[in-house]
């Protein structure tokens, strides 16, 4: 990432840690369900991993949390390119100005 996106990418994290808890207005369907099914399966993993020896245990929970890892990271990915959508979007449009506070607000952030 270039030092301009991973200011602003710094900016959004701040903003975003502000609200702590929120409530999500896009929740489709699909979503609901592959949550719902991911859960059934996390629920029986525990078992399943206790009957393969101590050496696989160990490797499918390091895959697991490297797995968690990496989709933590998409989901911050596509959440900071909606937000350079959206910004350039109302700028293209002429709804927001090019404005020196901000970009001094994301050279706070470029080091």
């Amino acid at each position: 990432m270039n030092e301009f996106y991973e200011a602003v990418s710094n900016l959004f994290e701040e903003l975003r840690c502000d609200f702590g808890e929120r409530e999500y207005t896009v929740q489709p369907e699909e979503w609901k369900e592959a949550e719902k099914n991911l859960k059934q399966i996390q629920k029986k993993l525990p078992l399943h991993l206790e009957k393969i020896p101590e050496r696989e245990q160990n490797f499918w929970n390091k895959y697991l949390d490297q797995l968690e890892h990496f989709h933590y990271e998409e989901e911050q990915r596509a959440y900071y390119q909606g937000m350079m959508d959206v910004v350039e979007f109302l700028i293209n449009i002429g709804a927001i100005k090019k404005s020196t506070n901000v970009k001094r607000m994301i050279e706070k952030y470029a080091r």
